[in-house]
């Protein structure tokens, strides 16, 4: 599902505004993004097909029908997109500009499954589809058609790109916090409803009080009986996190009982049960088949936590 999220626009994209490669003293941040494109030129049969499309801001929606939403979540700016062939095989590149490292690690982070070949920041690759992070930007270079070489090819246009980037930035804090135990590559950051629902679907009422003075990470811990979704939230104060406690609860389950007061709440969803925990400026939700399992997740995300 989220593979499916961030993939399916690649084969819906309509077409965008078009624009020259500049000269990066035009200051223009859009042309400026779009210098960063790598010049393959010398290297081979490489050569550009067609023009550089860019776009900033809404007109982001010109460019994925069903994305664009996603991508303003984490804080989108602008983006540039460049088709490269080489033989028969036919790769876009897109560079995606956000507000500040941390949120591009953000988009990025919704899809880390797959291989992690040697490129920094992070880069991960599966299926004729590469995707790196580094410091505020998010890449992506596709190849929609099954060709030979393309797992080499693909990776040579992003190691020549992000030569071209210097600068590293910083990951989410809340990354920082995510348990040892947790399942390789599933932890995903966000600040917005949106993206959570995409990952795992809550409601759609903001019943989290998210927004830019919190920040969510959520992420699969095996305990118990299977894997337990986490979802761990950092608000700004403990009131916001109380507030957000008690809200979750009532709107939430079918028939709450009143937190009257507690920190933790357990109660059913479906045929979960789902743990709600508060501790200061942290709120927990451990959604697992059985309540050993959810307790266990909890308590080794407590574990983590900064002592006060």
């Amino acid at each position: 599902m989220r593979k499916l999220i961030l993939t399916i626009f690649v084969f819906i994209a309509l077409l965008g505004i078009s624009c020259n490669k500049p000269a990066e003293k035009n200051g223009d941040t859009s042309d400026t993004l779009a210098i960063l494109m790598p010049d393959m030129a010398g290297e081979g049969q490489w050569k550009t097909e067609g023009e550089i499309r860019c776009y900033k801001g809404e007109e982001l929606f010109n460019y994925m029908n069903g994305g664009a939403e996603l991508y303003h979540a984490y804080r989108f700016k602008r983006a540039c997109a460049q088709d490269y062939k080489k033989g028969e095989n036919l790769y876009t590149i897109e560079i995606y500009e956000m507000e500040n490292s941390p949120k591009a690690f953000g988009i990025y982070s919704l899809d880390k499954q797959g291989e992690h070949p040697s490129i920094k920041q992070d880069a991960t690759y599966q299926e004729g589809s590469l995707n790196i992070w580094k410091d505020r930007y998010y890449i992506r270079i596709f190849i929609p058609q099954k060709g030979s070489n393309i797992k080499e090819e693909i990776q040579s246009l992003g190691e020549k790109l992000i030569s071209q980037i210097k600068s590293e930035g910083e990951m989410p804090s809340l990354v920082k916090l995510v348990p040892a135990g947790a399942k390789k590559d599933t932890a995903s950051s966000f600040w917005q409803m949106i993206p959570l629902n995409n990952i795992f679907f809550i409601a759609h009422e903001n019943l989290l009080n998210l927004s830019e003075d919190s920040e969510g990470v959520t992420f699969l811990f095996p305990a118990g009986k299977g894997d337990v979704r986490i979802i761990l939230i950092h608000y700004s104060d403990s009131k916001q996190a109380k507030d957000s406690f008690e809200k979750f609860i009532s709107g939430y389950f079918s028939q709450p009982s009143s937190p009257k007061g507690g920190d933790e709440y357990i109660g059913k969803k479906s045929d979960k049960t789902v743990m709600v925990k508060l501790k200061e400026t942290f709120l927990m939700v451990s959604v697992g088949i059985d309540e050993t399992g959810v307790k266990g997740a909890i308590l080794e995300c407590i574990k983590t936590l900064p002592r006060t």
